[in-house]
C-alpha cells in the first residue's frame, strides 16, 4: 500500500474514532507509519485527505462522455451513463465511502468543501459535453446529471441492495418518468 493510501486509511480511522476536529496530522502520520513531512507531500492539510484534488471521478465521467458521443446522442443520458460507469469506485469500497460521508456530514466546513467539489464535477461534465453540444444544453445536462448522481448516492448510502450503477439508472428512470408521464395527484 502506498503512503497516500495509508494516510487516507489512518485518517478515516482516526476521524471516526476521535472526530475530525480532534484528530491531528501528527496522529494520522503516526498511525500510517510515516512522517508529518510525508503527509504534507501528499496533502495540503487534513481535510485534503477526504477529497480527491485530482478530480478522478470527473475525469472518468468526462472520458466516458468523450468515448461515447457516437453511441448516445442525448447529452443527459450520456452524462448519466458516465456516472453509472464509476460504480466500482463506490461498490468496491463501500465501508470507506460510508465512513467518509459520515465524517463530512458531521462537519460544516467539510460539507462546504463537498459542495465545491460538486461544482468541479459539474464543470468537468460541462467541458466534456460542450465539445459536441451548445453550452446551455451542456450546462443543463451537467447540472441534472450531477443531481441524479447525488440522489443516487443518497439512496445507495441507505441501502446496499442495489449497486451504485443501478441506483443511478433508477434515479434517471424516475427523472424520465417525471418529464414524460402525467403524475396522478393524491
Amino acid at each position: 500500500m502506498k503512503s497516500k493510501e495509508k494516510l487516507q486509511l489512518a485518517a478515516a480511522q482516526l476521524f471516526m474514532k476521535n472526530g475530525y476536529e480532534n484528530t491531528t496530522v501528527q496522529e494520522i502520520a503516526s498511525l500510517a507509519g510515516v512522517t508529518e513531512r510525508t503527509f504534507f507531500r501528499q496533502f495540503k492539510d487534513k481535510s485534503d485527505v477526504l477529497f480527491d484534488s485530482s478530480n478522478t471521478l470527473g475525469q472518468r465521467v468526462a472520458a466516458f462522455i468523450t468515448d461515447n458521443f457516437e453511441v448516445e446522442r442525448k447529452p443527459l443520458k450520456l452524462a448519466v451513463g458516465g456516472f453509472a460507469t464509476i460504480s466500482e469506485f463506490f461498490d468496491g469500497s463501500r465501508e470507506r465511502v460510508l465512513a467518509r460521508n459520515q465524517i463530512i456530514q458531521s462537519n460544516p466546513d467539510l460539507q462546504e468543501r463537498e459542495l465545491l467539489k460538486r461544482q468541479v464535477l459539474i464543470e468537468s461534465v460541462i467541458n466534456a459535453l460542450s465539445v459536441k453540444y451548445d453550452i446551455e444544453l451542456s450546462e443543463l445536462a451537467a447540472r441534472f446529471s450531477v443531481e441524479i448522481f447525488h440522489i443516487a448516492f443518497k439512496k445507495w448510502i441507505k441501502s446496499d441492495e442495489k449497486s451504485f450503477a443501478e441506483q443511478v439508472l433508477d434515479v434517471y428512470a424516475l427523472y424520465e418518468k417525471l418529464i414524460t408521464s402525467p403524475v396522478s395527484l393524491g
